[in-house]
C-alpha cells in the first residue's frame, strides 16, 4: 500500500507538470520522435531522414522547427504508441512511460543488491539526479535505455548471457553507447559466455535492420550514415561537443576543437587507452558489479556522442558502486575510499550538474567521469572469500 501510494503521488506530480509545460513543451526534444513517428503513420518511411520534410511536420504538428530526428528508423515505431494523441497529451503518456522505466528498473536493481535497497529510496533519490530530470523534461529516451542496460547486467549477474545479450541490442537505438559496452562483455567474458552474448545480440540486431528497412528501404542503410555525416551541417544540428562530458568534449574544452587530425587522434588515443584499461581491469580485479560499473563508464567516455541526458545511465554504477562501499565498512577508513565517495557525491548530486549547464560548458562533467573510471573500480580492498565472480556461462 506505502508503495502504490507513493507512487500514486509521484505520477500525479508529474502528470500535473507536464500539463502546465505548454512552453516549454515547444523547446523539448520529444516533437522530433513525435514527428518521425507521425511520418511513419503518414506513409513517409522513405523520406524519414528528409531534414526538409522533418521540419515541414515539426512545424506542422508541433508549431517550431527544432532538432531533426537522428535515430534509427526502428525506434520511430515505439513513439507510434503515443503518435496517435495531440502532441501535449503525447508526451504526458510519454513522461508517464518514463517514470515506469525508471520504477523498473530501480525495483530490479534494488532486488539484486545484496542486502537490498528499499527500491522507493532509490528511485525516489534518482529523481532528484539532473540528468534525470532533463530527461524527462526533454522527452527523451535515456532512461528506457537505463533500464535496458540494468536488465542486460542482471541477466548476465545471474549467468543468463543470451538474454543480456538481447537486452543491449534492444538498446541499439543508442548504438553509439551500446556498442562500446557490448564489445567490453564479449572481450572479457568466457568463450560460452562470449558466444551467447553475441547470438542474443545478433539476433535482436538483425531483426532491427529488418525492421528498418521494412521502414525505410534497405537504401537506408546508406542514406542514414550519410545523413549522420552531414547533420553538423544542418541548423539545429545539435551536436554540441562543450555539452558531452565524453572524451570527445573534454578534448572540446581543452583545445577547442573536434574534428581536426590532431583532436580526432587524440580521441582516439584516449579511447584505445581507457580500452587497453578496461580489458585489463576485467582480469585483475575479476569483481563482477564493480566490473560492469566501469564498462558503463567506459562507454560513456568513448561514445562520440553523448547528451547531458544520457549520463542518466550513471545511476548504474553510482548505484553498484556506493553499494560496494556501504558493504565493506571495515575498510573504510582510507582516505582512496572517501575520495571516491566524494566522486560519487559530486556525479549524483545537483550542484556540478546545475552549474555545468548554466555556464553552457557540461563536458566538465567529465572530469569527475574520468576520474572514477580511473580509481572507481579497485574501490574496495577485495577479498577472495567475498568476491562475486562474473556468471560462466548462459
Amino acid at each position: 500500500m506505502k508503495a502504490f501510494i507513493f507512487l500514486a503521488v509521484i505520477f500525479a506530480l508529474a502528470a500535473f507538470a507536464a500539463t502546465r509545460l505548454a512552453a516549454s513543451l515547444q523547446g523539448t526534444d520529444f516533437p522530433d520522435f513525435y514527428c518521425a513517428a507521425r511520418m511513419l503513420a503518414d506513409g513517409h518511411g522513405l523520406q524519414l531522414y528528409d531534414a526538409d520534410l522533418q521540419r515541414q511536420y515539426q512545424a506542422r504538428y508541433a508549431g517550431r522547427v527544432g532538432t531533426l530526428y537522428i535515430h534509427p528508423p526502428f525506434e520511430a515505431v515505439l513513439y507510434l504508441g503515443v503518435a496517435w494523441l495531440p502532441l501535449r497529451y503525447a508526451y504526458l503518456l510519454w513522461s508517464l512511460l518514463n517514470l515506469a522505466f525508471l520504477t523498473v528498473a530501480a525495483r530490479r536493481l534494488a532486488k539484486e543488491l545484496v542486502p537490498p535497497w528499499d527500491w522507493l529510496v532509490w528511485f525516489a533519490a534518482s529523481l532528484t539526479f539532473v540528468p534525470v530530470l532533463l530527461c524527462l523534461l526533454q522527452g527523451q529516451d535515456s532512461l528506457l535505455l537505463l533500464l535496458l542496460v540494468v536488465l542486460a547486467f542482471v541477466a548476465l549477474r545471474r549467468g543468463r548471457a543470451l538474454a543480456a545479450g538481447c537486452w543491449l541490442a534492444l538498446g541499439l537505438f543508442k548504438f553509439h553507447l551500446v556498442l562500446p559496452l557490448m564489445l567490453v562483455l564479449v572481450l572479457t567474458q568466457n568463450r560460452n559466455a562470449r558466444s551467447a552474448l553475441a547470438k542474443g545480440f545478433t539476433l535482436v540486431a538483425l531483426a532491427f535492420a529488418g525492421l528498418s528497412a521494412a521502414i525505410s528501404g534497405w537504401s537506408v542503410f546508406l542514406v542514414y550514415p550519410k545523413f549522420l555525416l552531414h547533420l553538423k551541417a544542418q541548423p539545429f544540428a545539435g551536436i554540441v561537443p562543450q555539452a558531452m562530458a565524453n572524451f570527445r568534449g573534454l578534448v572540446y574544452f581543452f583545445f577547442h576543437a573536434d574534428q581536426s587530425s590532431a583532436t580526432v587522434a587524440v580521441v582516439s588515443i584516449l579511447s584505445a587507452a581507457a580500452l587497453i584499461k578496461m580489458l585489463l581491469g576485467w582480469k585483475k580485479h575479476g569483481e563482477f558489479d564493480l566490473a560492469f560499473a566501469n564498462t558503463v563508464l567506459f562507454a560513456l567516455l568513448v561514445s562520440y556522442h553523448l547528451n547531458p541526458h544520457d549520463l542518466s545511465l550513471l545511476l548504474l554504477p553510482i548505484a553498484l558502486l556506493l553499494n560496494r562501499w556501504l558493504k565493506q565498512t571495515p575498510h573504510i577508513s582510507e582516505p582512496a575510499h572517501w575520495i571516491r565517495l566524494g566522486l560519487l557525491g559530486i556525479l549524483f548530486l545537483p550542484p556540478l550538474h546545475l552549474w555545468a549547464l548554466r555556464a553552457g560548458d557540461e563536458a566538465l562533467v567529465g572530469l569527475p567521469v574520468l576520474a572514477l573510471f580511473l580509481g572507481g573500480a579497485p574501490m574496495v580492498r577485495l577479498d577472495k572469500e567475498r568476491q562475486v565472480k562474473a556468471p560462466a556461462s548462459n
